[in-house]
């Protein structure tokens, strides 16, 4: 059975946070960039800085980012208001692993896990594997992008390729081995 992928979609480029790839690269604006893992090439802030598969910056970008050519890459961007700058590498970013999931806590705190980049909530990089659930905390909403598989809140399925919200406590279910990109905001009424 073939696996679905999200892909950068034109209706993201004026919105918070967009994937980006190959074909589409990040904006030159100040903001997070997340380069996957998976991505087989590197890509070049300003001044030539790389940023390295599985690595994060945070901060302005005078110039457009360049992706190295041939390379295919694969990422996130989100734009926020800074003015300093910030790179982790992939050893900088914690990684919690238990049976069935792999949490990557990009940005942010999760219980006793923090990640050495503060932000508002969490940004976490989650990867399930089929029939496996994930719970989000009860006082934060989360906007989701499944980049691969298939997840499922209550009944409603999300599959790859869509952006989803949940206001408080859901959990996620994978229906076959699924990755998605979860930023949670504390909620308002919490």
């Amino acid at each position: 059975m073939p696996t679905s992928e999200a892909r950068f979609d034109s209706r993201q480029a004026q919105a918070t946070w967009r994937l980006f790839d190959e074909t589409r690269p990040p904006c030159a604006i100040p903001s997070l960039i997340y380069l996957l893992e998976g991505s087989d090439g590197r890509l070049l802030l300003d001044h030539d800085e790389a940023l390295y598969p599985g690595g994060l910056y945070v901060g302005p970008q005078a110039l457009a980012p360049r992706i190295e050519t041939g390379s295919t890459v694969r990422g996130i961007q989100i734009a926020i208001p800074t003015t300093g700058a910030q790179r982790l590498c992939k050893t900088q970013i914690p990684v919690v692993i238990a049976p069935g999931t792999r949490t990557r806590l990009l940005a942010g705190r999760i219980n006793t896990c923090t990640s050495p980049l503060p932000w508002p909530g969490a940004l976490i990089d989650l990867r399930l594997d089929t029939g496996i659930g994930w719970t989000s905390p009860c006082d934060q909403s989360a906007r989701i992008i499944v980049l691969a598989g298939e997840l499922q809140a209550d009944d409603t399925p999300m599959p790859a390729g869509g952006e989803y919200a949940l206001a408080g406590a859901a959990t996620l279910y994978a229906g076959r081995r699924s990755h998605a990109l979860v930023w949670l905001t504390p909620r308002a009424d919490a």
